[in-house]
């Protein structure tokens, strides 16, 4: 049941309310890696209304996270310097 639920409600990423969870799904436009100042791997994931910042903590990479790869992902999003952030959602990947 819970993941019917998981794969049928999706917000599109205009619609996002700060501060409030959320399921997304979009394309990995972009995947970076940073060590300094803490080890974290950003990834941005785009649908056709927007996109969304994906911080992974303390993971440099993950298998399966490469760009083009479609993804649908739950968690809390919130603004940062203008930029919606979704701190180590949980994922699926799209077939």
């Amino acid at each position: 049941f819970r993941r019917v639920l998981f794969r049928s409600m999706t917000t599109a990423i205009s619609a996002v309310v700060p501060r409030r969870p959320t399921m997304l799904a979009g394309e990995i436009v972009a995947v970076a890696a940073n060590v300094r100042p803490w080890m974290r791997l950003n990834v941005e994931l785009c649908d056709q209304t927007g996109t969304i910042t994906l911080r992974f903590m303390g993971r440099t990479e993950i298998p399966g996270i490469v760009l083009g790869r479609r993804l649908r992902v739950h968690g809390t999003p919130w603004m940062e310097d203008g930029t919606l952030i979704m701190l180590n959602p949980l994922y699926e990947f799209e077939t």
